[in-house]
């Protein structure tokens, strides 16, 4: 008979804001907004504001599911409970494959940032660093890495604020003309791609075992760190526009310092180089965190290996699950590009969040459940926007996990 290990409640509001915060804010201002604004052209910040929309939908249904189901797990939990185990295990696979690599491209980004400092340092060497480095703070339990990460995004948003001040110093309005080189079909394809810089408002629900009072703070987390990143991304995405031009942040790997660099604020771009570091750091940190924890709630469910199940004694963390998603993590980040990972990434976020407004409209009611269904509808036309070869890797993943969970059923059956 398996031992059911359960984990601490030790988060507060606060832990459970920043931990959003630090999955929200990271690679994706710091390193994607170039690549969206490539695509997007200077209307890239309202590409921001799209992908904010879309977000919020899926964030209201998200938060008004976790009242219902206060339990870790997410969209894993809500398709378990709304649909059946066996698209519960789907929508989980599809979160824990979207999610090592959604932590790989962060880590990339790290080693862009890095070669700031380190030119000749290959950037996915120092996404290994991160990759490493994170994995060892999450072995340390919850409540440590909670408290690291609580200073870390204070000092990152301390960082973008100070960006947008220098910024202003040397705004170009005439950036902004023409706003729309490349038409609203460029304004929606940024959105997909930015859309991934919000990948980590639900990863709350992810650890709400972890949490103080769940059914309360899991929803105000959620919609708390949707508002405030919103607010930061658009008033970035404008200042970096207004201060470089989309032609200049789209060559770029690390947009943001590259940008007050080239106006020559040498030492700005320093501090935002630091900024992204920590930043993208805070992410990987919090992807270890959720693969971790979902990984051990499947586990609980014996849809993976027990092994996964394994609670430390002196840290009350999953253990095994960390070192293996630390694992999985580091062998993207060791052998993949950035573009490629990014598109991939973005394909299985707007695939598991659909899942969460697919799981809303099934039994939320009212005005929330409208958002669901609009959180839905977006979901897919945000799909749509991204390259045939994201969708064709991400079926593959589904694909995947579709035939591990019927094999596995089968010798459960035996």
């Amino acid at each position: 008979m398996r031992i059911v290990e359960k984990l601490k409640r030790t988060l507060s509001l606060f832990d459970a804001v920043n931990i959003a915060l630090g999955s929200i804010i990271g690679a994706g201002i710091f390193v994607i907004l170039g690549s969206a604004a490539g695509i997007a052209g200077p209307a890239v910040f309202i590409s921001v504001l799209v992908a904010a929309a879309v977000a919020l939908m899926t964030g209201v249904a998200s938060a008004d599911l976790s009242r219902l189901y206060p339990q870790s797990g997410g969209a894993y939990r809500f398709a378990r409970e709304t649909i059946s185990d066996s698209a519960g295990f789907i929508v989980g696979w599809v979160w824990l494959f979207s999610n090592i690599v959604a932590g790989a491209t962060v880590a990339i980004g790290f080693g862009y940032y890095l070669n700031f400092f380190i030119p000749s340092f290959p950037a996915n060497y120092g996404a290994a660093i991160i990759v490493i480095l994170t994995t060892a703070v999450n072995l340390l339990g919850i409540g440590e890495s909670s408290r690291i990460n609580n200073i870390l995004v204070t000092l990152k948003v301390i960082i973008l604020i100070i960006f947008i001040a220098l910024a202003a110093l040397f705004f170009r309005f005439s950036n902004f003309a023409p706003l729309m080189p490349f038409g609203i079909g460029g304004v929606l394809a940024g959105a997909a791609t930015i859309f991934f810089a919000y990948s980590g408002f639900a990863r709350v629900a992810v650890v709400a075992d972890e949490v103080k009072d769940p059914e309360k703070n899991v929803p105000k987390a959620t919609i708390i760190s949707i508002l405030i990143s919103t607010l930061l991304y658009a008033a970035v995405a404008i200042a970096a526009i207004g201060l470089a031009g989309y032609a200049a942040l789209s060559r770029s790997g690390s947009p943001l310092s590259d940008a007050l660099g080239s106006v020559g604020l040498g030492f700005g771009a320093m501090i935002i180089a630091v900024g992204a570091l920590i930043a993208t750091g805070t992410v990987v940190l919090a992807s270890v965190l959720g693969l971790s924890r979902l990984a051990f709630t499947m586990s609980q469910n014996d849809e993976l290996p027990g092994w996964f199940g394994k609670v430390g004694k002196k840290s009350a963390a999953p253990v095994n699950a960390i070192l293996a998603s630390g694992a999985a993590m580091l062998v993207f980040a060791l052998f993949a590009n950035l573009p490629t990972i990014a598109y991939v990434s973005s394909f299985s976020l707007l695939l598991y969040y659909a899942a969460i407004n697919l799981s809303g409209i099934k039994v939320l009611k009212g005005l929330v459940r409208l958002a669901a269904v609009g959180g839905l509808v977006s979901c897919v036309v945000l799909m749509v926007s991204l390259p045939p070869a994201s969708w064709l890797v991400g079926i593959i993943a589904v694909l995947f996990g579709v035939t591990y969970y019927f094999w596995r059923m089968r010798i459960r059956v035996r």
